[in-house]
């Protein structure tokens, strides 16, 4: 598990995908605040206005809505060095359709919407930053629809445990299956089966 106690560790973070000079160090210690979060902890309520976007520096964030049938629906996970927000929320201002869950003892960093908005007022490279956030987004987005409609239940949680081997252990079956839209059970009946295929082979 990655590990960022502090505000200058979060900087360098940052320089290591963007070049930050000293005005833009010191806007992110002006402008960003640390948090500490428990389990389970909800950071924002479904209906509620997201005036947040945090940064994982420890622990483990998830978005989540109820579907029709009262059921969860992960949306996202996000992890240590991920940025974690409600982005249309955020971005426009209106209430959001989601919640913001902390699915373990944490500490994040976060800059309000007002402050981030003077952030990349003055800086270029915040600029850059948000541009990056925002592609991530919309190529995760089409990746995660291209996902949902494209696998069977087999399939999804054959490439969600290869590719997150690190996340299993830390979610739970429920979670887990609300991630991939497929009943808890199911999910539990393909793992199984994964497990056996791989024993038979040795």
């Amino acid at each position: 598990m990655q590990k960022i106690s502090s505000l200058p560790e979060f900087i360098h973070f940052l320089k290591k995908g963007f070049e930050l000079n000293e005005e833009d160090e010191q806007l992110i210690l002006k402008y960003f605040e640390v948090q500490k979060v428990k389990k389970h902890e909800i950071l924002l309520n479904t209906g509620e206005k997201c005036n947040k976007l945090y940064f994982v520096a420890e622990g483990l964030l998830r978005t989540f809505h109820l579907n029709k049938n009262g059921s969860e629906f992960t949306r996202l996970l996000a992890p240590e060095g991920k940025f974690c927000t409600i982005l249309i929320s955020f971005q426009e201002k209106i209430s959001s359709a989601a919640t913001i869950q902390a699915l373990e003892n944490g500490l994040l960093f976060f800059i309000s919407h007002a402050n981030f908005m003077e952030f990349i007022s003055h800086s270029a490279t915040a600029k850059n930053i948000y541009t990056k956030i925002l592609e991530d987004y919309q190529n995760f987005q089409i990746s995660r629809i291209e996902f949902l409609t494209s696998f069977s239940p087999q399939e999804k949680v054959e490439i969600f445990l290869k590719e997150n081997p690190e996340l299993e252990e830390r979610l739970t079956d429920k979670i887990i299956s609300s991630y991939l839209q497929i009943a808890p059970e199911t999910y539990s009946r393909c793992r199984k089966k994964l497990q056996s295929g791989f024993e038979a082979s040795l």
